[in-house]
């Protein structure tokens, strides 16, 4: 099955350190692409998103977003059928309306496309959440408008947003599990290797939220509960974050942790690529929501290391229920299951490298991941 597809980016919301960001919707539109669809890409660009190079206000003419968004519509080759809409200026897009009124779908990932004309032309409009039961918390408790309305299918990476006892609002859609995809010709064949178990993460990202008893968090407190297993086992870790507070980084290094800043890193997806690649595995926490509200939320960057052959260890969301693997992947919920992981994964490296990739070839291929999607029409 082919045809016509619009799909959403980040590519100028999110100009500097957010590479994995811009990963995670990207995948989806080179994996439409490589299925022989039709696709057009769309972003709108708010203008308190815009900033110059060092992070002060800008107007988007000016703005490092509106290199960001070129530079990535040439280097993924689809200059001509990308449009990006600038809060307060008028928009040329006669040609992106016609290509919509003949659209299969718009795959509107956490509905950052709110423009009404372009959400009603395409035949089916799907919905695709990247943040499980924090979407269902901030709408419900919070009241937050994030873009829901008017969509036919709802899709998110919490595989177990369904399941009883998942601890988040009812928004009253029928979600749909997916796994995140991964463009595979973009992480196969990459000479490249390291000797630190590494992540990219935002440390923080947003304020913790709460819902009934609980208290959603980010990331801070799920770090500080893994910060002495460098003690634990004999292997190097390195953070790729946006920490800043010093006396939290000097008790990380402390424990034996390399701290590195995100923004070289993070701020391109070539060095973003060349980062988790020369590295020996990946072992991450996730945010404190994730992990409470047990929505099975699954990485987007995991599944890059995966595809580049690294083994994962991953902290459990309710995610190793349904995804199995023998060898390459594996979840952890204490700090003794996390050092158990990370011995088994160095006691068997190559076999663990081998299964990582199969993995990521069997299940998290974008061709099968959409394939999956697209029978669901």
């Amino acid at each position: 099955m082919s045809g016509k597809a619009i799909l959403t980016t980040a590519f100028a919301r999110y100009p500097q350190n957010a590479a994995g960001v811009t990963w995670a919707f990207l995948q989806w539109a080179l994996g439409f692409r490589s299925l022989g669809w039709d696709t057009w890409l769309v972003e709108e660009l708010p203008a308190s998103a815009c900033v110059d190079a060092d992070g002060n206000p800008a107007t988007s003419g000016h703005s490092v977003n509106a290199i960001r968004w070129q530079e990535a519509i040439q280097d993924f080759g689809w200059s001509g059928k990308a449009t990006l809409f600038r809060e307060g200026e008028k928009a040329e897009w006669d040609d992106l309306r016609d290509f919509a009124r003949e659209a299969d779908l718009i795959l509107n990932i956490s509905g950052v496309c709110r423009r009404r004309d372009l959400l009603e032309l395409p035949r089916r409009r799907i919905y695709l959440d990247l943040d499980p039961a924090f979407t269902s918390i901030w709408v419900r408790e919070y009241g937050c408008d994030l873009g829901l309305g008017g969509h036919d299918l709802f899709l998110t990476v919490g595989l177990c947003m369904n399941a009883p006892g998942v601890r988040a609002p009812d928004l009253g859609v029928r979600w749909l599990p997916t796994l995140p995809p991964v463009a595979l010709d973009y992480w196969t064949g990459i000479p490249g290797g390291g000797e630190s178990w590494t992540t990219v993460t935002h440390w923080r990202a947003y304020p913790e939220v709460r819902w009934g008893r609980c208290t959603f968090t980010n990331k801070a407190p799920e770090w500080e509960r893994f910060i002495d297993l460098p003690r634990r086992v004999g292997v190097p870790f390195r953070i790729a974050s946006d920490l800043e507070e010093e006396d939290v980084s000097e008790r990380f290094r402390a424990a034996g942790w390399e701290l590195v800043p995100s923004r070289g890193i993070a701020n391109d997806w070539k060095q973003y690529r060349t980062f988790l690649n020369g590295s020996r595995g990946e072992f991450s926490v996730v945010k404190g929501g994730y992990r409470i509200s047990g929505c099975g939320w699954f990485s987007d960057r995991s599944a890059c290391y995966l595809a580049l052959g690294k083994p994962v260890v991953l902290q459990e969301t309710g995610w190793s229920s349904l995804l199995l693997p023998a060898r390459g992947l594996h979840s952890f919920s204490s700090i003794d299951e996390a050092a158990h992981a990370i011995e088994t994964a160095e006691a068997h490296y190559s076999m663990e490298a081998d299964g990582a990739r199969s993995f990521a070839v069997e299940a998290l291929d974008a061709r099968k991941v959409i394939g999956r999607l697209l029978e669901q029409l």
